[in-house]
């Protein structure tokens, strides 16, 4: 016999033949001999290895004489015990026929147990075996699984955990011959996750299961999911999380609140103290949330300084109430050891499932909504989401498109409203004001355009186009008309950048403009925001000759200290003292007019739609006026049309006493 295997005597890596039906090891080289706790190979081939080998261990070689008659080979780990020391070994199985016409098995081994602490990939793996018969019941263990998890096992149906489950996997067996799946069992000592392969012996009649422990791969998998559906810095669920959480529950169908909490005043926090001292803010604020939830719903973080918190009404029936409980509870300072005692608030947003909305993501943009609508409203409250909020959301996504598309067509135009000089009964000039209209929308209003140019940052092209386009029809007209006209213009606070008087200057020149024929005009508050920037932009534009207007006066917070310090010519009241009838606002009106001679400065009346109007502005001696009574905003072709014929509309100046 050992003539046959010379060859494989030379090799560093332990090889035997097995005799399949005596079970005796009938041949070994000399580097089997430790694995085996073997003192020479005659020892070794003495051995009866069919004593302690186990029914499943048989049913095992049984199969293996399968695919070794089909010309296959098998390339597994084994486990296997020699003088009671436990061994683990990745090996090569194939078959080999003896002179005698048997089947026999050559065993080559690729690694050893030294071998597989290095090869983390098998490191969980081995050859579990388990044998049933044909009714569930459990005929025998392999060595390495009662070794691993003793032999408390009892049946198919305790290690499935399901004794329906169990004749379920019977009947397929039978049927199908194989089955394979991935199961978390009881092992007899503990629940781990299999990969099982199983398949029915039909000779004997019994199912035979080779396992393969996934756990680790399961933990891992399950540690990614959950570090995938939770917040690193809280511990609380995050976006996803909180998502999954709430979509799995929806087969109780059981009515709950959404709850959109955002943290007021947490930038300051961040802006002051720096972002380490933010994330211990987040960390007490989810202590403190979660600690008055007292699992009674779900808590996530959803990003930044906002929080998710969804509770069945069964639980919390009034979701106000705990509205109002959490701003309380969030209110109480925060003691942070680096800082002392913090002080904060927080804006909450409300909506219900299923009167609102039936899915999860409408649900979390309704409550979005009615936040921003508790901000709007003083912040520190909550607010209840109503559909209106929807269509204004709607309208606001709707307008912020059609809106970037007039900007890159320029589909919009300028109207033209008069400015009367009162004491000479003289045209003046013309406020340039915006208009759009679309298509799909109709007329927009630039009450509710403008301010969203603003958010988006879109105001500074729009705003570059009025100026251009303004300059270059106050060319037109004097070159037309001969005569000289003032036009102003409004300006946003994002367009007082260092380089506007620069594109300003270069403007006047192109169009052959004097400075003073141009107006900018600015609201008081847009002048006081970062006033030292401000300032330095408007001095420049003063230094060009350009007359600086301050607009919407008496409905802003500035002192009239600032208002003496601003290089601004003229104030434009603003139309509401104008057209309001009680004393107050002729007191305003006196009074304005006063203290901006006593400054030197020109005053603009808005919003002149009576005679009544204009007769008294005139005797309180106001220089200019504008408003519907002396003409409405109209396109340049409208006013050409009609000469600026306006002075039929301007009595002359009558004197009350």
């Amino acid at each position: 016999m050992s003539q046959h295997f010379s060859l494989f005597d030379r090799l560093q890596s332990p090889v035997w033949v097995f005799d399949i039906d005596h079970k005796r090891i009938i041949w070994a080289n000399q580097a089997s001999l430790p694995l085996w706790e073997s003192s020479s190979t005659e020892e070794l081939v003495s051995r009866d290895l069919a004593k302690d080998m186990s029914q499943a261990v048989h049913a095992i070689l049984e199969e293996y004489q399968q695919y070794f008659q089909r010309g296959e080979h098998i390339k597994t780990w084994w486990n296997f015990n020699p003088k009671q020391k436990q061994k683990k070994a990745l090996c090569c199985f194939s078959g080999f026929t003896l002179d005698d016409g048997r089947m026999a098995m050559l065993v080559e081994v690729i690694a050893d147990e030294s071998t597989l602490r290095r090869e983390l990939a098998f490191a969980e793996c081995s050859n579990l075996a388990l044998l049933f018969e044909c009714q569930g019941s459990l005929i025998s263990a392999n060595d390495v699984y009662t070794h691993e998890f003793g032999s408390l096992l009892q049946d198919l149906a305790h290690f499935l955990g399901d004794r329906q489950l169990a004749e379920t996997w019977l009947t397929e067996a039978r049927a199908n011959s194989v089955i394979h799946r991935q199961k978390l069992c009881w092992t007899g000592k503990q629940h781990l996750w299999f990969d099982i392969e199983g398949k029915w012996l039909q000779d004997k009649q019994q199912l035979l299961l080779h396992l393969t422990n996934i756990s680790p791969e399961k933990e891992k998998l399950r540690k990614a999911k959950y570090n995938a559906e939770h917040d690193f810095l809280t511990g609380l669920l995050n976006r996803r999380g909180i998502t999954n959480a709430i979509k799995k529950s929806h087969h109780d169908r059981q009515p709950y609140s959404l709850l959109f909490l955002d943290i007021d005043g947490f930038k300051l926090v961040n802006d002051t103290y720096g972002h380490a001292i933010g994330d211990k803010l987040l960390r007490a604020i989810a202590i403190r949330l979660n600690d008055t939830l007292q699992q009674k719903g779900l808590l996530a973080r959803f990003g930044g300084d906002e929080f998710i918190i969804q509770i069945e009404r069964r639980y919390i029936a009034d979701s106000s109430l705990f509205a109002k409980e959490l701003i309380a509870v969030l209110n109480r300072p925060f003691h942070l050891k680096e800082v002392g005692e913090l002080s904060i608030g927080c804006s909450i947003g409300i909506t219900h499932y299923p009167d609102d909305a039936i899915d999860i993501e409408t649900l979390v943009t309704q409550a979005d909504m009615a936040m921003h609508r508790a901000k709007l409203r003083g912040r520190n409250r909550s607010h209840h989401f109503s559909p209106e909020m929807a269509d204004a959301l709607y309208r606001k996504m709707t307008l912020r498109h059609h809106l970037t598309v007039a900007m890159e067509e320029e589909a919009f135009e300028l109207y033209y409203q008069p400015i009367v000089d009162l004491k000479s009964r003289q045209l003046k000039g013309f406020e340039a004001l915006v208009r759009w209209h679309d298509e799909e929308l109709g007329q927009v209003s630039p009450a509710e355009f403008i301010p969203l140019a603003e958010e988006t940052g879109q105001i500074v092209p729009m705003g570059r186009w009025i100026l251009e386009t303004a300059c270059k029809q106050l060319a037109t007209w004097q070159n037309k008309y001969q005569r000289k006209f003032i036009i102003s213009v409004n300006l946003s606070r994002a367009q007082l950048q260092a380089s506007l008087a620069g594109n300003v200057a270069e403007l006047l020149e192109q169009y052959q403009l004097e400075p003073s024929s141009l107006a900018l005009e600015l609201t008081e508050s847009t002048m006081l925001q970062e006033y030292d920037e401000a300032k330095q932009c408007l001095e420049d534009l003063d230094a060009l000759g350009i007359e600086l207007h301050l607009d919407d006066f008496g409905t802003g917070y500035s002192s009239l200290s600032q208002l003496q310090d601003l290089p601004i010519s003229t104030v434009k009241l603003d139309r509401s003292f104008v057209q309001g009838e009680h004393k107050g606002s002729q007191a305003i009106i006196e009074a304005t007019q006063a203290i901006c001679e006593k400054l030197d400065l020109k005053v603009v009346a808005e919003g002149v739609e009576t005679i009544s109007q204009l007769e008294y502005l005139q005797n309180c001696n106001f220089d200019y006026c504008q408003g519907y009574y002396l003409g409405k905003p109209m396109p340049s072709h409208e006013l050409e049309a009609r000469d600026f014929n306006l002075l039929n509309s301007v009595p002359a100046r009558r004197v009350t006493h």
